[in-house]
């Protein structure tokens, strides 16, 4: 009896504790006042049992525990196995965003225009990207012998469009043919018209949905038109070159009396001279003499003139070139276009109403077109039975002037809308972000445009400026 009282009284000496996570197992004996206590393995195992503590322990912690007890302080005698999270799919992308991809310039920052490695060209069976899949994990284990689930890699997004394909066991995409890369948000190839000389009498006019390269000039009096980017290796001679995409041409562009270009993006050439451009994006070239040029982005001079004489500009954006004029004082006109800045959340409720009230005049002038026909059929009617003014016609009568006067009403509402669009279109004020700068000179006699407003200076010419507008003001700031 005396012996099991004595088991008892080990037993209620050992705590055991558990991590919040369940993840870890503790023994703490606690020491008799008096006199010593000795454990034994079987004791401690005996005790993480009562705590239902199967998984985990340590046997040699409980061994050195039992030969060595340690009173009064947590020894770790459990550990859970954690899980091994599984490893996210990886995809290695060996070609470039477009957003990233850049045209090569040389050392001196400056365009070389014959190296016309401006997209990024692939060929069949090319590689894309190389694909590492995901791995499914290990599971753990807690204290109690349940299991705690590993989570799953994450799948790949595998940026898989137009003329590729996935190959060995979808571990690599490659490309299906010959073509030139558009990467947004995946990888679509295109393939082009490639002309392999100039675009004259033995060609024709030239019109590709897609990308077009001609290794050649294009002709006075013939035309391109691509519907994605253009390479041009020639000149482009009083032609019309018309790209949704880039446009780079080698040599350049004579507009001559009939020419002119529309670019979807961005221009890239060596010179323009009296040509006729309009250029949704930015244009970088050596130099204009007497071009027409409407430009949505910027114009950035790059090459051994980077000089602007003669025509007029109208851009959005910046101008930076050296030299702009020249001693003669020839003309050359410069305008900054605005951008009109009005209230738009008003102007969006009042297109909503304007729609509303349009499709409620649309319901009126239907049920007056149902009346009409009434009108008729009643007035038939009442003639076979010689009746002139019969109850029923008098009904329809008075139902015609009722949505007559219910038009009447929405047209004046239509018109009031249109009084306050208007009103909201002419309270709104112009912003011009963009700017001229001259890294050289800028000559008299030309003339700089911030909408309606002229940048006037009162010397000879000026130096190392930028033209730039400010608080409703043209500033001229120094370089």
């Amino acid at each position: 009896m005396n012996e099991e009282i004595a088991k008892t009284e080990v037993v209620n000496l050992i705590e055991v504790s558990i991590s919040d996570d369940k993840k870890q197992g503790f023994i703490k004996l606690i020491k008799q006042a008096e006199g010593s206590t000795t454990f034994t393995k079987e004791q401690l195992m005996a005790a993480l049992q009562t705590e239902q503590i199967e998984y985990g322990i340590i046997d040699s912690a409980i061994e050195k525990l039992a030969q060595r007890p340690i009173f009064n302080i947590r020894i770790k005698v459990a550990e859970a196995t954690d899980p091994i999270d599984g490893n996210d799919a990886v995809v290695k992308l060996l070609v470039k965003k477009d957003a990233d991809y850049k045209p090569e310039y040389n050392e001196d920052e400056t365009v070389d225009y014959k190296n016309l490695d401006y997209f990024q060209m692939v060929k069949k069976g090319q590689v894309l990207c190389e694909i590492t899949k995901e791995t499914m994990g290990i599971d753990g284990t807690d204290l109690y012998g349940q299991v705690i689930p590993a989570h799953k890699g994450r799948k790949p997004q595998i940026p898989a469009g137009k003329n590729t394909s996935l190959i060995e066991d979808d571990s690599k995409l490659v490309a299906d043919c010959d073509g030139i890369i558009k990467f947004v948000n995946t990888i679509n190839i295109d393939e082009m018209m490639h002309i392999r000389g100039n675009i004259d009498f033995s060609t024709g006019n030239i019109h590709f949905p897609g990308d077009v390269t001609i290794d050649g000039d294009v002709s006075s009096g013939f035309s391109v038109k691509a519907g994605g980017n253009l390479i041009i290796k020639g000149v482009v001679e009083d032609a019309k070159i018309e790209a949704v995409g880039n446009v780079v041409i080698a040599k350049g562009i004579y507009g001559g009396s009939s020419g002119d270009v529309i670019v979807g993006k961005d221009l890239r050439c060596n010179y323009i001279e009296n040509a006729i451009l309009h250029v949704d994006g930015d244009i970088t070239v050596d130099y204009i003499i007497d071009g027409k040029i409407t430009c949505n982005g910027n114009i950035y001079l790059s090459g051994a003139k980077e000089l602007i004489v003669g025509g007029e500009i109208q851009l959005m954006g910046e101008l930076v070139a050296k030299v702009i004029g020249n001693e003669r004082e020839y003309p050359t006109i410069i305008r900054i276009l605005g951008e009109r800045i009005v209230d738009q959340a008003e102007m969006d409720r009042l297109r909503i109403k304007e729609e509303e009230t349009r499709q409620q005049l649309q319901e009126i002038n239907d049920k007056e077109a149902q009346i009409n026909d009434l009108l008729l059929a009643q007035e038939k009617k009442d003639m076979l039975n010689r009746n002139r003014n019969s109850d029923a016609m008098e009904q329809i009568v008075t139902l015609k002037k009722q949505v007559d006067r219910q038009a009447l009403l929405i047209k004046r509402e239509i018109a009031e809308i249109e009084k306050a669009i208007t009103y909201v279109e002419k309270k709104g004020t112009t912003s011009y972000y963009g700017s001229v700068s001259a890294k050289r000179k800028l000559y008299r006699g030309t003339r700089i445009y911030f909408g309606e407003l002229l940048f006037q200076f009162e010397f000879d010419s000026l130096e190392h400026c930028r033209i730039y507008w400010d608080n409703d003001d043209i500033v001229n700031g120094m370089m």
